[in-house]
C-alpha cells in the first residue's frame, strides 16, 4: 500500500475530476485509488472533495441514482517567465526533438507550447530568438517507428499492473514470439522507448524494445512488482543487457585510455581507483557479449584483471580476429 500523503490525494482526485466531462462517482475515484494501492475508505474521499471545493469549483450531478462529480480544467492565463526560465524552456524544446517519435515526445512538446501560448508576446519572441542558439548532439538517439496504441497499452498495462502478450520480434533471432510479460516501467536506451518487465518465457527480467512489439493484448491477471526491484534493477545491466550471474569485473586502463573512461564513461564504474600506470575499474555486473565489445575497443588500453574466465574470453576475440587477417 503506497503511503500518499493527504495532500498528494487531494491532487490526485483532482486531476482525476478535471479529466472527464462525465465525471467520477465516489465508488469510481476510490476503484481510480485503489489501481494505486492506495487505500482509504469513501468517507476519507467525501471529506477530500469538500475540502477542494473550498478552493476550487467542482459540481455535482445526479444521473440514475447516482452523484458524479467533476471540476473545471485548470487554466493557464498571462504567464511571466524570467530570462533563465524562457533559456530552460528553449533548452527542453531542444532535447525533446530527437523524441518527437513517441507520443511522450510529442506531448511534452505540445505541453511546452501550451506553457508559450498563455504567455506575454515578449516571451514569445524570446524564445523564438534564443531556439537555435542551443545545439544538442543527437547521434546516440535512434528515430524508431512506434505504434500510438501499443505505447498507450503499455502505459495502461503498467499503470493498472495488468499483464500483457505481445508479439515480440527478437533481435537475435529476427523471428516473432509470443511473450506474457509484466510491464514494469519504461525506459530510454540510447534513445530507444523499451519496456522493462517480468518475461514469463525466459523466466527473468528483460527489456523489450517498443518498436518490435507488433502486437499488444492486455490481459486480467494482475502481477506485483517486487520489492527490491528499483534498488537493483538499475547496476544489474552494464549498458543494454543484463545476466542473472552478477561478478566483480575489474579492469586495468592505461593513463591514456583512463583519460577517456574518466571523461566519458565513468558512470559505468562503481568505484575507479587511480594508479600508478592509470586506473583501476570496478564494476559489479554480469558477463554478457556487450561487456566484452566494450572492452575489446579499447585494445591494447584494456587489461582484464578478474573474473578469470572473461579474461579467457577476451583472449579468445582477439585470437580469432588476428586470424581473419592470417
Amino acid at each position: 500500500m503506497k503511503d500518499m500523503a493527504q495532500t498528494e490525494r487531494q491532487i490526485f482526485i483532482l486531476l482525476l475530476l478535471s479529466e472527464n466531462k462525465r465525471g467520477y462517482t465516489i465508488n469510481d475515484i476510490h476503484s481510480s485509488l485503489e489501481k494505486w494501492d492506495v487505500i482509504v475508505d469513501k468517507k476519507t474521499i467525501m471529506r477530500d472533495i469538500d475540502s477542494l471545493s473550498g478552493i476550487c469549483f467542482i459540481s455535482e450531478e445526479e444521473r440514475n441514482h447516482k452523484t458524479y462529480y467533476t471540476a473545471d480544467k485548470f487554466r493557464l492565463s498571462d504567464i511571466t517567465f524570467t530570462s533563465p526560465e524562457l533559456i530552460s524552456l528553449a533548452f527542453m524544446m531542444e532535447l525533446l526533438k530527437p523524441y518527437q517519435y513517441m507520443t511522450m515526445g510529442r506531448t511534452s512538446n505540445e505541453l511546452i507550447h501550451k506553457l508559450l501560448d498563455n504567455t506575454t508576446n515578449l516571451n514569445r519572441e524570446f524564445i523564438k530568438h534564443f531556439t537555435g542558439l542551443v545545439t544538442i548532439n543527437t547521434n546516440d538517439y535512434i528515430s524508431d517507428t512506434l505504434n500510438p496504441e501499443v505505447e498507450e497499452k503499455l502505459h495502461d498495462s503498467i499503470q493498472n499492473k495488468k499483464k500483457a502478450r505481445i508479439i515480440y520480434r527478437s533481435f537475435g533471432s529476427d523471428e516473432d514470439t509470443i511473450r506474457v510479460i509484466h510491464p514494469y516501467e519504461l525506459s530510454i536506451n540510447d534513445g530507444a522507448l523499451c519496456v522493462v518487465g517480468f518475461c514469463e518465457l525466459r523466466n527473468d527480467i528483460r527489456d523489450f524494445r517498443v518498436s518490435r512489439i507488433r502486437a499488444i493484448t492486455l490481459l486480467e491477471d494482475i502481477f506485483q512488482i517486487p520489492e527490491d526491484y528499483y534498488n537493483n534493477n538499475s547496476r544489474k545491466k552494464f549498458i543494454h543487457l543484463s545476466g542473472n550471474v552478477i561478478e566483480q569485473i575489474i579492469i586495468s586502463f592505461d593513463k591514456k585510455t583512463s583519460k577517456y573512461i574518466i571523461e566519458y564513461e565513468s558512470e559505468l564504474a562503481d568505484e575507479i581507483v587511480q594508479t600508478e600506470d592509470g586506473i583501476t575499474f570496478i564494476r559489479n555486473t554480469a558477463v554478457t557479449d556487450e561487456l566484452i565489445r566494450w572492452i575489446l575497443q579499447f585494445g591494447q588500453g584494456a587489461k582484464v584483471l578478474n573474473p578469470s574466465h572473461l579474461k579467457d574470453k577476451i583472449k579468445h576475440e582477439l585470437e580469432s580476429s588476428l586470424n581473419k587477417y592470417i
